[in-house]
């Protein structure tokens, strides 16, 4: 099972490198300012908003995607029973050492054989990456006869086309699928418009300090072998093709475009 053993390195970055806690896109107030600091505040007000969707008689949580774990801790000092799940090889130290052992299921989630039932599953930013409709499959094997998914994520518009529409599950397909496996959506929200800014931000940091760096250490090879720099340029320019499709998908506007930001809570029931 090679997925159990995904080594996301764009994570390792946003963790290691930037200092941030918490993996997803954040729930951005106009007055934030657009600088990681914000950022910090607007993920920290993403992750209070989904707490406070958890129903009043949940006690076990299935964090799916659980990242390095500080949402799971949260939900711990919250008093619920709360275990994680990630396919992640470099999520599982930091996960165990914030929840103090909590338990950790290192997998990916339409692989998982649940052991026992939960009365919620979390789902922040991780639907997009399981199978259709393995998701729906798995989720009425793991909750009980009454429980909640909880899920915030991007969605890709019905008609999109394009970069931006090759990630993320057709909202058309997930709503049919859903109500196919029992669920029912009992809360939905979009929140497109408050998560954009997290584009925006990492547009401008890669604009205003990685190219300029790069640039600055390249100058001198640029300067004195030509020839090799327009050889180098030639043998990786698929690499080169990748990095500008990359960067367009930091594109706010194009985003919005295609795709929905979504938070629903989806029940088991079919009442």
């Amino acid at each position: 099972m090679a997925n159990r053993t995904k080594n996301d390195r764009a994570l390792r970055f946003y963790h290691e490198v930037l200092g941030l806690e918490r993996l997803h896109y954040g729930l951005w107030e106009p007055d934030d300012p657009r600088t990681v600091v914000g950022l910090k505040a607007a993920q920290t007000r993403y992750e209070q908003h989904l707490i406070d969707l958890i129903p009043e008689d949940a006690k076990s949580l299935l964090d799916v995607g659980c990242g390095t774990g500080i949402m799971s801790q949260s939900l711990l000092k919250r008093g619920y029973v709360v275990e994680g799940l990630s396919p992640d090889v470099n999520q599982r130290d930091p996960y165990m050492e914030l929840t103090h052992g909590a338990p950790f299921h290192f997998c990916c989630f339409e692989e998982f054989e649940p052991e026992r039932q939960y009365d919620c599953l979390i789902l922040s930013e991780s639907a997009q990456y399981i199978p259709l409709p393995d998701l729906f499959v798995v989720a009425v094997r793991a909750l009980t006869p009454n429980g909640r998914i909880i899920l915030a994520d991007y969605f890709v518009k019905d008609g999109a086309d394009g970069p931006m529409a090759r990630s993320g599950h057709r909202i058309s397909r997930f709503d049919q699928l859903a109500t196919e496996h029992g669920f029912r959506v009992m809360h939905e929200e979009d929140i497109t418009d408050r998560t954009t800014p997290t584009l925006d931000l990492a547009r401008s940091a890669i604009d205003r300090y990685l190219f300029p760096s790069f640039n600055i250490a390249t100058e001198k090879i640029r300067a004195r072998r030509p020839r090799t720099v327009k050889l180098l340029r030639w043998f990786f320019r698929k690499k080169i093709a990748s990095l500008k499709e990359e960067m367009a998908l930091l594109d706010s506007a194009e985003f919005a475009r295609c795709k929905r930001y979504m938070v629903m809570v989806l029940s088991r029931d079919k009442g």
